[in-house]
């Protein structure tokens, strides 16, 4: 008998041992385990509406997209349009972190969160993972000591084909719902393009509708077991989910102290099944000349302790770095027995070149006379890639950065600029120039690169 089971049997006795001293007449029989559940939960979902500013170009964009196909709005035939899309997330965190379908805020201008209790807040997207159909929310201005009821996460491999599941969000704008229905399958393969993206997926009966998106999937617990995310349109009662495990290691990526602040402290945490019954966590990424990395943390290692906390999941681990500040001591115990002990440190930078250095992998200096003249160079001035320490592909030495971002680079400011709310994980555009002479003519060739902040 799994320890869910044992868990929900040791409430049932004590809810009937309770309600028996209480007299017979005092249950109540419509009380369900599903409405202990939904009265649990609810209060850590909330409804999503966005409001965003496309063009005509843009609509025509998702057409080969699996989720953009899915959920598209109606177009105007020409010029620009606001149009407004519907969905659901839950709080993971009491400070007012959100999770939702990155389809749900795709380029979102404006992004409304509406809580249980008809309460709204604006919200920003933090974090985004296209492929993975996951985005990150922080809600903004709520009233100083007001905390957010935050969802309880099942443990990624506990799962029971045929249970009791509820899908809670926002069908078709209708507001809070709940539908009721079983874990008709998991371990369900995505095929995009006749190529298999996934094979994690959950299916379930419970009504998944438009709006549903990015609302918890929950057991009789209360706890989350995924998030739904679409519907099989050619068949009644399919939808389906992202699993917990998926979550927790997209999550993993984002809640870091590298992620959404200048700070360091150096380990991403991952877990993976130990062929057991559970699940192991393990350190999946030690950052280059971190403090973990001083302390000779090795990427690889499990995790037995952090703090000494033995962690039951992923999430764990992550809302404990999640919250991590400058000096902040971290102790970590590993399977070996060996303990490291390391803290975080704030990133100070001297300016945009040292930023491009550590955050870009990219050595920059100025294009001067001197220099413009050593390289054959028709002219000077914007910034020569003078070196590649962090080995950035499709990027060469004399290449000239012009675009950064949303942000044209002239000078080392620019840089700066662009790379002042960049960290860990992003992904930034960039566009170079080469310049290449051939019997006395130039020619310029402009390259755009994806290049990963450290």
């Amino acid at each position: 008998m799994s320890s869910r089971m044992k868990k929900y049997f040791a409430l049932t006795l004590l809810f009937l041992a309770v309600n028996g001293m209480r007299g017979a007449e005092a249950v109540n029989p419509r009380i369900t385990p599903v409405v202990t559940a939904v009265s649990e939960v609810l209060p850590s979902v909330v409804n999503i509406g966005t409001e965003k500013i496309i063009s005509r170009a843009d609509s025509l964009r998702g057409e080969n997209d699996p989720y953009e196909s899915m959920f598209r709005d109606f177009f105007a035939e020409q010029g620009q349009v606001k149009t407004t899309s519907l969905g659901s997330g839950s709080f993971i965190d009491s400070s007012g972190l959100v999770i939702t379908n990155s389809h749900v805020v795709s380029r979102a201008t404006r992004i409304t969160v509406t809580l249980d209790d008809g309460t709204q807040y604006l919200a920003r997207e933090i974090a985004s993972d296209d492929f993975n159909d996951i985005a990150l929310l922080k809600i903004e201005g709520f009233p100083e000591g007001r905390i957010f009821k935050p969802m309880k996460f099942a443990k990624a491999d506990d799962l029971m084909l045929g249970e009791t599941v509820i899908a809670l969000g926002n069908p078709y704008g209708l507001g809070h719902s709940i539908s009721q229905g079983v874990l008709s399958a998991f371990g369900r393969k995505a095929v995009y393009q006749g190529k298999v993206i996934f094979s994690d997926i959950i299916q379930t009966d419970a009504a998944i509708n438009p709006g549903n998106s990015g609302g918890p999937l929950i057991n009789l617990s209360a706890e989350m077991i995924g998030m739904s995310t679409a519907i099989f349109r050619e068949a009644q009662g399919i939808g389906f989910a992202i699993p917990m495990e998926r979550l927790e290691d997209v999550l993993a990526k984002w809640l870091i102290p590298e992620r959404f602040g200048e700070l360091s402290l150096g380990i991403v945490p991952g877990q993976k099944k130990n062929g057991g019954s559970g699940m192991e966590f393990f350190v999946k990424e030690v950052i280059q000349d971190s403090p973990a990395a001083r302390a000779w943390v090795k990427k690889d290692e499990r995790i037995v302790e952090i703090d000494g906390v033995k962690p039951g999941r992923l999430f764990d681990i992550s809302l404990k770095l999640w919250k991590i500040k400058t000096g902040d001591k971290v102790t970590l115990k590993t399977a070996g027995g060996r303990v490291y002990s390391f803290r975080a440190e704030k990133i100070k930078y001297t300016d945009g070149l040292e930023m491009a250095k550590v955050k870009l992998g990219l050595g920059l200096q100025g294009l001067t006379p001197q220099l413009a003249k050593a390289l054959e160079y028709p002219f000077e001035g914007g910034l020569v890639v003078s070196d590649i320490p962090g080995g950035a592909e499709s990027v060469s030495r004399g290449d000239i950065l012009v675009k950064l971002g949303e942000i044209t680079v002239n000078g080392i400011s620019d840089v700066a600029k662009a790379l002042q709310d960049k960290h860990h994980g992003d992904v930034m555009e960039a566009v170079f120039v080469s310049i290449v002479k051939k019997r006395d003519k130039f020619y310029i060739m402009k390259r755009v690169c994806a290049l990963n902040v450290k």
